[in-house]
């Protein structure tokens, strides 16, 4: 028994773990040894044991607000689930132009034509997304100006003064996937009318757009207004976008009207006839109205309604630009009704509107004798071919050209980087003709006839150079507003242009 109990023990320490059965007793689970992973067991046979893995210790969550950064045609800051974004970018554009006028046009216009140099934009813009179903955007154009006139003091001083401001553009908050409605935006925004002005001033193939936006869209007040708006897609494959809003026109860069009962109600309809090979061939067609009264102010009585447009190139201060046609009316209020017809054609783009305005009660002094109806009206087409293998892009959800993106930028290599091939950009030439018409029952502020030539490279997404000459033809024999002036206007204009 004391051999037995020694004989144990002794199994024990050398680990030995076969089953001892002279002293009658059962086999156990084998008990690994160190140093050696291998014992026999009662068969003589030998088991590998594994050692089992600590467990691990779990990672910490992901914050979920954690932002990444990344190159998206500007500065993007996003969550990986995308629910929270932040632009920052902006834009500017410098212009230089060069005239050849008539004299007597110089003689009898507001501020004679000059050669000159000029930032036409410069605006910052922060930009982003909210829980996913929020956007907001916030910019300001810091090369804006007005003129004020004062009467000389001494002969050194001139009776005017241009003084530059800061304008707001867009500054709106934006609610999407809203039951019905899609996405309602408030804030300072563009009304819903006109296709070329819904254009970002970034992918305008010219300059400056035709008359209509300055005698109508844009006016006094920069093309934006506050107020509220709803938009949304409709039809399979999102090929129309309804668009309507209430806003307070206002006849000021600032944002705001202190006048009573101003208001418009602007909408738009688009649809695509046909959309096919992702945009490359495409149909548009549009129609807009808007019914506003004229603007009025606290403390000047009646309500003024300013319709004047400048030329399609132009330098120096905004306030320094010439009206070549323009007429300022007291009324009450006006409908505008606007027609978009736009083609695609692989490298052709053919894009055309056409607008009628009604103004009521018409007179050129406060409580003179009211005419019924004064009818102004104005349109363009213009034609377009890329001499590269490039194409204009359709945005579908806004109903507008979006960015141009070259197929390959200029120096980039193509293919293999050591292939010695490199992108050039896309090139883009085209040519537009441009009518304005202000005369109508005697009140007469001109009209205009107006033919560009326009040339772009675009060097890459972000960045293009831009050439236009243009002649336009005055016609003010008929106004009061400008004694004379009649004849013809010639200019060039180059533009260097970055967005980001």
């Amino acid at each position: 028994m004391f051999r037995g109990l020694i004989f144990w023990l002794f199994a024990i320490l050398a680990g030995v773990t076969a089953p001892v059965q002279a002293f009658g007793i059962q086999s156990w689970d084998p008990v690994p040894t160190f140093g050696n992973p291998t014992v026999p067991d009662s068969d003589h046979q030998v088991k590998t044991f594994e050692e089992k893995p600590v467990a691990e210790k779990a990672p910490a969550p992901e914050d979920p607000f954690k932002m990444s950064a990344k190159w998206n045609n500007g500065l993007e800051l996003q969550t990986a689930d995308k629910k929270f974004r932040v632009h920052v970018g902006g834009r500017y554009q410098l212009d230089t132009s060069w005239y050849s006028v008539d004299q007597d046009v110089q003689n009898n216009i507001n501020i004679p034509y000059a050669d000159g140099v000029d930032f036409r934009r410069a605006r910052f813009r922060i930009d982003g997304t909210l829980y996913e179903n929020q956007e907001w955007a916030a910019e300001i154009d810091f090369v804006n100006s007005f003129r004020t006139r004062n009467q000389p003091v001494l002969p050194l001083f001139p009776g005017f003064a241009d003084n530059s401001v800061v304008a707001l553009t867009d500054f709106w908050w934006q609610f999407n996937n809203m039951p019905r409605l899609g996405s309602v935006r408030i804030g300072q925004q563009k009304e819903p009318i006109g296709f070329e002005h819904l254009v970002s001033s970034r992918f305008q193939p010219f300059m400056e757009r035709s008359f209509n936006q300055d005698t109508f869209y844009g006016g006094v007040f920069n093309g934006f207004n506050p107020g509220i708006q709803a938009f949304r897609n409709y039809g399979a494959d999102e090929m129309g976008v309804i668009q309507m809003g209430i806003f307070k026109p206002t006849n000021n860069v600032y944002g705001f009207n202190t006048g009573d009962g101003d208001y418009s109600v602007t909408g738009r309809l688009t649809r695509l006839l046909e959309y096919c090979d992702e945009g490359r061939q495409l149909t548009h067609v549009g129609f807009s109205a808007r019914q506003a009264t004229a603007v009025s102010q606290a403390g000047v009585p009646g309500r003024i309604q300013t319709f004047r447009t400048r030329d399609a190139i132009r330098s120096g201060l905004s306030a320094d630009w010439p009206i070549p046609a323009g007429i300022a009316l007291f009324g009450d209020d006006m409908q505008w009704f606007n027609t978009e017809f736009v083609m695609v054609r692989g490298p052709w783009t053919m894009q055309s509107e056409y607008l009628v305005s009604t103004f009521h009660d018409a007179r050129t002094t406060f409580g003179g004798t009211p005419d019924e109806t004064t009818t102004y009206h104005g349109g363009y087409i213009q034609l377009f071919r890329y001499l590269t293998d490039d194409f204009d892009n359709y945005n579908k959800k806004t109903g507008v050209f979006d960015r141009v993106k070259p197929l390959h930028p200029y120096r980039v290599p193509i293919g293999d980087a050591d292939s010695g091939c490199y992108g050039i950009g896309a090139i883009q030439a085209g040519v537009r003709y441009n009518y304005l018409d202000l005369n109508d029952s005697g009140f007469n502020g001109g009209i205009l006839h107006n033919m560009s030539f326009g040339l772009n490279w675009f060097l890459n997404p972000n960045m293009k150079l831009q050439g236009n000459y243009i002649f336009t033809h005055r016609d003010v024999s008929d106004t009061t507003t400008f004694p004379g002036g009649s004849g013809w206007i010639h200019g060039f204009g180059g533009r260097i242009a970055i967005d980001f």
